[in-house]
């Protein structure tokens, strides 16, 4: 607002009428109002715009506070969830994992024990293969032995039957001077 508007708040030049307001009352308002307006009305009004500012400042920043709030719950709230999802995800991973290493360790063991009893077992089967051919080869021997034995009783009667002929062919054939018995060497065993 500038002079020239607060001059003609002055001298409004309003037409008199019966019916309206009082003349003088509004012209005394129309004073008091300009009188403000040369005054105090930058200060106040500057105070009044700056408390309004104000205020629409203060609740811009709580409606901006409110959001980052409600933002910062719902994040927090994302998070919590993303997290407990990932925790689970990570858990089920882990259990996956370990149950593949067990089965993979019982897959292992088992052919591990597998191969260690067919191992066990190929040489039980050697074992008794070789307790088998030494027995069967023991009895072989046994039997030769038993042959050579009963071989050898047999060559030890006959050479006894052969030197006791022997021995009486020669005492057949000696000459009567010799009355004594003709001594008779001894077999060799």
């Amino acid at each position: 607002m500038d002079r020239n508007d607060i001059a003609r708040l002055r001298s409004p030049g309003f037409t008199p009428a019966r019916r309206g307001y009082d003349k003088h009352e509004v012209d005394k308002f129309l004073e008091q109002l300009v009188d403000w307006l040369e005054t105090d009305a930058a200060n106040d009004i500057g105070d009044l715009a700056v408390r309004r500012k104000i205020e629409l400042i203060g609740k811009s920043t709580a409606h901006i506070l409110e959001t980052a709030e409600q933002e910062s719950e719902e994040l927090r709230r994302l998070t919590e969830t993303e997290c407990a999802e990932l925790r689970a995800q990570a858990e089920a991973d882990a259990n996956e994992v370990r149950d593949d290493a067990d089965t993979y360790a019982s897959e292992v063991r088992a052919r591990a024990e597998g191969e260690a009893r067919q191992a066990r077992d190929e040489a039980t089967a050697e074992a008794s293969e070789t307790i088998e051919e030494g027995l069967r080869r023991r009895g072989q021997i046994d039997d030769e032995i038993h042959g050579l034995e009963a071989h050898r009783d047999t060559v030890l009667h006959e050479l006894t039957r052969m030197r006791s002929e022997l021995a009486e062919t020669i005492d057949g054939h000696v000459p009567a001077e010799h009355d004594g018995p003709v001594a008779h060497p001894a077999p060799k065993p």
